[in-house]
């Protein structure tokens, strides 16, 4: 079995070798397949084309052949980006408000992607978290069923263990522990066996029996990873161990910076943030290596997944003219709610199947490099991800970097109208709310599409109109950032532009209280 896992976001999109302008005109008969890829909790700079030492030659690959995104946006925190990728919607309209859980269902005014494109015409498969993939109860495997021809994974909403299913209530945080499903029946996962590799082994199978077929497909990969616990094979750690024994944190984030800047990823005169590059190892100091090394295995696995998409993609002979998007549902996390890293027993390996690691303020910081604070901020490392696109045949300017101010939502009306399909204001029988999203289709064929919009994207705490951002995570204390110059927020403007300030609250207040 491939050793992989993933939270990282992947869309492949396979079409005709016509142009699709073309194919349009042709009344769809060659319709794009697409495969949408997630990473859970990856930061900003992990992967290699980002600026990380992590090793991602597939996705680099992508990216030296594609586009990368600079300023593209997530939720902050996984159910709302999962709420706004699936829907093209902001969360809080759709039943992922702030304050509510982030597992509960979406509501009845919005449609998810899978089921438009299901009732369109496309077959479609689900892979390992199955969050939000239907407006219906997504934890109930026959409301999946409803949207996904083929799926495998858990609605629990977590991993809990790489290697195993957890029981009833074992894992704290979810008592009803992480059963899986298959293709709407209850699924024995083999224990022993990582998560990643089951995911990447379906996807495999999935792709190849569309050989011969020319329904085009729909491929929803939620990889876990490199989400919590931190749980690798020792095989894909030690090469890591032993990077970071040479190399301390601080100068990696230096040296991903660099990587950054010399990219064009991010400005000239960009440093690091001091709360960053002070962040405290977790607790168990002696684990610092370790958790820096299964968190780097753990992303990598998500790269070998995709190698053996691209390969299935080949076999299969759908590889050619097809669109890869690759991102994340927040930035690094450094939650330490179930962290054992006190307790791990002598004699058993740390990111083993027996042993439960945070990441941690400091591994969180490295991947979130150069950006401050954490998974659930309104900073830049909790929402800032990467986003890179791949599509043979299609994209002008190999290895380009958009600077497009763009958002999670807008994938889904990106898929839809690749796949010509128009966005309903109804859907079996009840009303729908319209689209935050907006298509990225002009950006992905031509860079001249990078300055069609000036765009305001909200957050629950925060608002980017242009290059200004106010984040409110102090309501009573208001910041105000210019992007351009000050990506990694250090300089507040806040008291030099209060008529700015005034008129970032309006906008919003406009898009986060619309109901």
């Amino acid at each position: 079995m491939r050793k992989t896992q993933s939270c990282l976001m992947l869309l492949f999109v396979t079409s005709s070798a016509n142009c699709w302008a073309e194919s349009q005109a042709e009344g769809n008969s060659n319709r794009p397949n697409i495969i949408v890829v997630m990473a859970d909790d990856m930061g900003f700079s992990d992967l290699g084309c980002y600026g990380g030492e992590i090793k991602t030659p597939t996705v680099d690959r992508l990216a030296s052949e594609g586009v990368r995104f600079s300023q593209f946006y997530n939720c902050a925190i996984c159910g709302p980006s999962r709420a706004s990728l699936m829907t093209g919607c902001y969360p809080w309209r759709v039943g992922q408000a702030p304050g509510q859980s982030i597992f509960r269902n979406l509501t009845k005014n919005c449609v998810t992607v899978m089921q438009l494109l299901k009732a369109n015409g496309y077959e479609t498969c689900a892979v390992g978290r199955l969050d939000m993939v239907t407006a219906n109860d997504w934890h109930d495997p026959g409301q999946v069923a409803a949207c996904a021809d083929r799926f495998l994974g858990c609605a629990s909403g977590s991993p809990g263990n790489y290697f195993k299913e957890v029981k009833g209530t074992d894992f704290r945080n979810y008592p009803r522990g992480t059963p899986w499903f298959k293709d709407g029946k209850r699924w024995d996962r083999p224990e022993g066996a990582y998560s990643t590799d089951l995911i990447s082994d379906f996807v495999t199978d999935f792709i190849e029996g569309t050989a011969g077929s020319n329904k085009p497909f729909f491929i929803y990969v939620s990889h876990y990873a490199p989400h919590w616990p931190l749980q690798a094979e020792e095989e894909n750690i030690a090469p890591y161990r032993e990077l970071y024994r040479q190399h301390d944190r601080k100068t990696l984030m230096e040296a991903r910076l660099q990587h950054q800047i010399s990219a064009g990823l991010l400005p000239e005169e960009t440093t690091l943030h001091d709360s960053m590059v002070n962040a405290k190892p977790a607790a168990g100091g002696y684990l610092a290596i370790e958790r820096m090394a299964i968190h780097a295995a753990m992303v990598e696995s998500i790269d070998r997944s995709l190698a053996d998409t691209l390969a299935a993609l080949k076999k299969a002979g759908k590889l050619d003219n097809t669109l890869i998007l690759v991102l994340s549902d927040n930035g690094a996390s450094a939650q330490m709610g179930f962290d054992n890293g006190r307790k791990v027993p002598d004699g058993v390996r740390p990111g083993s199947m027996n042993t439960f690691l945070n990441h941690g303020p400091a591994v969180a910081a490295l991947s979130n490099t150069p950006f401050r604070n954490y998974k659930t901020t309104d900073y830049e490392g909790g929402i800032a991800s990467p986003l890179i696109a791949w599509w043979t045949h299609r994209l002008n300017g190999k290895g380009r970097i958009s600077h497009r101010l763009s958002h999670i939502a807008d994938i889904m009306p990106t898929c839809l109208e690749l796949a010509g399909v128009s966005y309903p204001s109804q859907f079996q029988g009840r009303d729908i709310i319209p689209l935050a999203g907006k298509s990225l289709v002009s950006v992905l064929r031509s860079a001249e599409g990078e300055q069609e919009v000036h765009r305001v994207l909200t957050f629950p705490k925060a608002v980017r109109d242009g290059d200004w951002k106010l984040v409110m995570q102090n309501a009573a204390r208001p910041e105000l950032y210019d992007i351009s110059q000050d990506r990694n927020e250090k300089k507040n403007l806040a008291a030099e532009f209060p008529d700015r300030v005034q008129k970032m609250k309006e906008l919003h207040a406009e898009s986060f209280f619309l109901k």
